[in-house]
């Protein structure tokens, strides 16, 4: 922004807010790109965490519903990466190894019969599956199928 006044700062902020969940890392990091000093991106986040506009643990919910294709590892990692604190993440992001199971079976019915196991590894292991899930799930998506 040319002028870099709380004021048009903390409007920026506010368009930004409502065009999408942000945590509260990632707006601070859009509004010091903007040329803001450390100090008034710190207090425009506060004012926005005070008016409800972010929250870490709403954020967290909502990527939680919606990435659902991601395994327990990736999923820990990129909010990590997005600024959610750990601690939360350890309240919200739990291992299940059936739901995880269950998780990558529908990816692996949803990629179709075709795929070779190799390819399926891959993909899996990328979207953080880990090895003992990835192959339980193979074997079970191939016995059903067969």
């Amino acid at each position: 922004m040319k002028d870099g006044s709380h004021e048009s700062l903390a409007d920026y902020a506010t368009r930004l807010v409502y065009r999408s969940e942000l945590t509260r890392m990632q707006l601070k990091r859009k509004i010091l790109a903007r040329g803001a000093l450390e100090n008034a991106a710190e207090k425009i986040c506060d004012e926005m965490q005070e008016a409800g506009l972010i929250d870490d643990r709403r954020y967290c919910e909502l990527f939680v519903s919606t990435h659902k294709e991601l395994g327990f590892k990736r999923m820990r990692m990129e909010l990590l990466k997005r600024g959610v604190g750990r601690d939360l993440i350890d309240s919200m992001v739990t291992f299940d190894p059936e739901d995880e199971i269950e998780r990558a079976g529908e990816l692996i019915r949803h990629w179709g019969p075709d795929l070779d196991t190799k390819k399926i590894w891959g993909r899996l292991s990328r979207r953080g599956f880990i090895f003992s899930v990835i192959r339980e799930a193979i074997r079970r998506t191939c016995d059903r199928s067969s």
